[in-house]
């Protein structure tokens, strides 16, 4: 890994504690009666002036293809096209799409497969234009109706659910999402693997490349107001 690459692989300690009966650091809590680490972070981040949805578009796919570069694809991916999801059609632009129908079937978590049996159709359309190796392999984004970041997420699950940790968040701070468009990354095997070793165990879970993004957008001065979810549940 390009040793300049290695800090945004770094999780946040201050959003852990140290759970006892698992015998290591898991995510803290939203609404915790005595920590309120997370809360307290996603209302600084609200005072933080928001960074125009085209930058943050840019930033993500600047640090995507320079994975790309760092697992030996040289060539950048400059495009302008279009995929359509059911009946409506969607921008591509370079490595993402700006989806605007955002009516997403929720999907189904078999817990003995330990993975989703059951998703939105939608995901199965980004799955067989990207060529991706699982359903699960895709970066999104939401953002609040003031247009700040809510969540850095992966995974087919795309949501505007105020019960969730992010919408708890959203809400404390006097903001609401904005459910009219959200950003999807199609995490590619350009992405996940290196060219020299293309047939090798990932080198990229879609997790390491969540927590990547995140953190560099957090680096690039993006305000983030469920700051920590991108870091995971486990500190490691």
């Amino acid at each position: 890994m390009d040793s300049n690459l290695e800090q945004f692989f770094v999780k946040d300690k201050n959003g852990y504690y140290w759970n006892i009966n698992r015998n290591c650091y898991m995510l803290k809590g939203v609404n915790h009666p005595t920590d309120k680490t997370r809360n307290e972070k996603a209302a600084e981040q609200a005072t933080m002036k928001p960074i125009s949805f085209s930058e943050v578009y840019c930033y993500i796919n600047e640090f995507l293809e320079t994975i790309r570069k760092d697992n030996g694809f040289e060539e950048k991916i400059i495009r302008i096209d279009s995929i359509k999801l059911r009946e409506a059609e969607h921008i591509i632009i370079d490595n993402g799409i700006i989806i605007r129908d955002n009516h997403w079937d929720p999907p189904h978590w078999d817990k003995k497969k330990n993975t989703y049996d059951q998703y939105d159709e939608k995901y199965v359309s980004i799955v067989d234009r990207f060529e991706l190796e699982r359903v699960s392999d895709i970066l999104w984004f939401k953002f609040t109706d003031k247009g700040h970041l809510a969540v850095v997420a992966s995974s087919c699950d795309i949501n505007w659910d105020y019960s969730l940790s992010c919408g708890s968040l959203v809400k404390e701070v006097g903001e609401q999402f904005d459910d009219s468009f959200v950003f999807v990354f199609p995490l590619t095997q350009q992405m996940i693997r290196t060219k020299a070793e293309p047939h090798s165990d990932r080198k990229y879970s879609v997790s390491d490349l969540e927590l990547a993004v995140g953190n560099y957008l957090i680096h690039k001065g993006v305000p983030i107001i469920d700051y920590f979810s991108h870091m995971g549940g486990k500190y490691e």
